[in-house]
């Protein structure tokens, strides 16, 4: 037992001596290593303690709030429809006449006589497509029957669909040869700014805004009627680019009991010139 314990550490000395290596490096007795870095634990308390997010100053505020006021924002104008399903009823599409001409089709109808659970678009309501405000809300006449129109400064809109649409604004005539009877055909007020105007015909009751009141998109302006110069219920949604802060008290044509004020505004709104139409589908695809 001895020898082999002798014999033990003479091999242990012999693999030290030859520099054999080893897993353990002992420095020299000078040298000094250098301490380690420690990072400290967070203490409870900040454990606890949630970091604080720095509220937006006042200005900052303000232009958020002014940046979602401004977001630009288009609505389908009927109930259950989307921007994407309005292509599916349309039973007749626009058609832009020439300056001073009555025919063709002044906007795009919204129809249909049974639509999944529904058996008829009347009563379906109407919302807004843009926000604005009220121009006029029209009497039962003819041809638009109970309507609702809005205006929506064309600076509202984005740059793009600004320049779209001004684009396509043809100059106005100085006279367009009126091929219906147009007396005393008011001049609009002309400030350089323009808006963009959508019209809701044939509605079922007269909707019970006033003049000047705001309009949000996507509000409920009333319901899908037959009335004015309609074969059946149906939206005529109209949307025109022309001088911003058009004023028509009424319009309407083609009954002998109209007023010279109703046939020269009727003149003025769709054969001017001023008022140029332009397909809603123009917005619509704008917001998609």
């Amino acid at each position: 037992m001895i020898k082999f314990s002798i014999l033990v550490l003479v091999i242990l000395l012999a693999a030290c001596q030859t520099g054999a290596s080893s897993a353990i490096i002992t420095p020299p007795a000078s040298a000094s290593l250098p301490s380690p870095t420690h990072t400290p634990l967070p203490t409870a308390t900040e454990i606890l303690t949630p970091t604080a997010i720095p509220s937006p100053t006042a200005t900052e505020a303000v232009l958020l709030e002014e940046l979602a006021s401004t977001a630009f924002e288009v609505c389908s104008p009927l109930e259950d429809e989307t921007l994407e399903t309005l292509p599916e009823i349309i039973t007749h599409p626009l058609d832009i006449p020439g300056f001073g001409r009555d025919e063709g089709h002044h906007g795009v109808d919204f129809a249909y006589y049974r639509r999944g659970e529904r058996e008829s678009i009347e009563g379906i309501k109407i919302y807004a497509i843009l926000s604005g405000q009220v121009v006029v809300a029209l009497d039962d006449d003819i041809p638009y029957g109970y309507t609702l129109l809005i205006e929506t400064p064309l600076a509202d809109l984005p740059d793009t669909l600004q320049s779209q649409l001004m684009e396509n604004y043809l100059p106005v005539p100085e006279d367009p040869h009126y091929r219906l009877y147009c007396p005393d055909v008011p001049q609009p007020r002309l400030s350089g700014e323009y808006s963009v105007y959508h019209l809701y015909a044939h509605m079922e009751i007269k909707p019970p805004f006033d003049r000047g009141e705001r309009i949000e998109c996507g509000q409920k302006l009333g319901t899908v009627g037959n009335t004015g110069r309609s074969s059946n219920p149906h939206l005529h949604l109209e949307t025109r680019l022309g001088p911003a802060g058009a004023e028509f008290e009424t319009m309407a044509h083609y009954e002998n009991t109209n007023t010279y004020e109703q046939l020269g505004n009727y003149c003025l709104w769709r054969m001017s010139g001023y008022y140029q139409l332009f397909d809603p589908f123009v917005i619509f695809d704008a917001a998609q």
